[in-house]
């Protein structure tokens, strides 16, 4: 089964859930509107896609997590409106940042207002399903601790901008922190309400934060080599911001003398031309850079791969085994 066939499948019950648990008629209308403005902008739906697949792949009904998923799209939305707040971005998704809609107090609201709503997902699929208090437990200290990793990953994503030189270690840790902990949740949150075994739920857990980390780091890449239109975002805005990329830390060791200049004379330079952007990047395909930084997201989406070994054939084994090729081969 494909990727894309899978996700379409499921995400109409997962529009469905979300639609109901922030309703366009909520008061006041403009907190409404700033909630729902990310979420009605589209997204692939890949963590509550993820949850739902892993709830199947131990043997459970995906309708037994729906409330969970939904709950992961909230969570993943909640930290986009906060990061664009912090990074001063103009555009996500290809329309306008919520902040920049509605002023920062209100969008502040509005990830406050999804934040909690995750919760309440949480506890209403607890209680349509009738799960099992130690399960709940665990259900909701999952959820929480990604939910705090999210912010130890963003603390050092925004204290990795003011150094100049950074270790492939580092980058890896604040990924796995800031990207990986949350696709980690939503696969191990999926196998617990699919009744899934501590030892399933830990190594699909592994498996989402193996598949995390490949994501960004294509992320990363896409970010520069990517078509503006279908990423939603200027191409190069992670150099222009000053972001420490695995690809910019790859960049700084490899590159030298005025190849190395060109490279800081971008990177951090809001003002820099788009004509500078481009001859950085063209270095960076030249110097083997951009293949190198493949080439770690490949050994992480692998790892993914391995972590699925044991698990009995079915359509949602096939979404988690091709979803490692999709991470790192999709363009947006």
């Amino acid at each position: 089964m494909s990727v894309l066939k899978y996700i379409g499948r499921r995400n109409p019950a997962v529009e469905k859930t979300l639609s109901r648990l922030l309703p366009r008629g909520m008061e006041p209308r403009v907190l409404a509107r700033a909630s729902r403005h990310l979420l009605e902008a589209g997204g692939k739906r890949l963590r509550p896609c993820l949850t739902l697949a892993c709830c199947e792949v131990v043997g459970g009904r995906a309708e037994g997590a729906l409330e969970t998923a939904a709950a992961f799209e909230l969570l993943h939305t909640f930290s986009l409106i906060h990061d664009d707040i912090m990074d001063h971005a103009d555009l996500r998704r290809g329309v306008k940042t919520v902040h920049r809609l509605w002023g920062e107090p209100m969008a502040i609201l509005a990830g406050d207002a999804l934040f909690a709503k995750v919760f309440e997902a949480l506890s209403l699929n607890v209680s349509r399903v009738g799960l099992e208090s130690g399960r709940a437990a665990k259900l909701f200290w999952i959820v929480s601790r990604a939910s705090f990793e999210l912010s130890r990953g963003q603390a050092l994503d925004m204290l990795f901008s003011k150094r100049l030189g950074l270790r492939e270690e580092e980058y890896v840790e604040m990924v796995a922190l800031k990207t990986g902990a949350l696709m980690q949740a939503s696969a191990s949150a999926g196998a617990l309400l699919g009744g899934g075994t501590p030892s399933q739920v830990e190594r699909l857990g592994e498996y989402g934060k193996n598949l995390g980390i490949a994501f960004q780091i294509q992320d990363d890449i896409l970010g520069l080599v990517g078509e503006k239109g279908e990423l939603g975002k200027p191409v190069g805005s992670d150099l222009l911001e000053g972001k420490r990329t695995l690809v910019v830390s790859l960049a700084l060791q490899i590159l030298r003398g005025e190849e190395k200049k060109k490279l800081l004379g971008v990177l951090g330079n809001p003002a820099a031309s788009r004509e500078e952007v481009e001859e950085v990047v063209s270095l960076l395909r030249e110097r083997g850079v951009l293949e190198r930084t493949r080439e770690r997201a490949l050994k992480f989406s692998g790892r993914a791969r391995k972590l699925l070994r044991g698990f009995r054939e079915s359509e949602a084994l096939s979404f988690l085994e091709e979803l490692t090729e999709f991470v790192i081969e999709r363009r947006v």
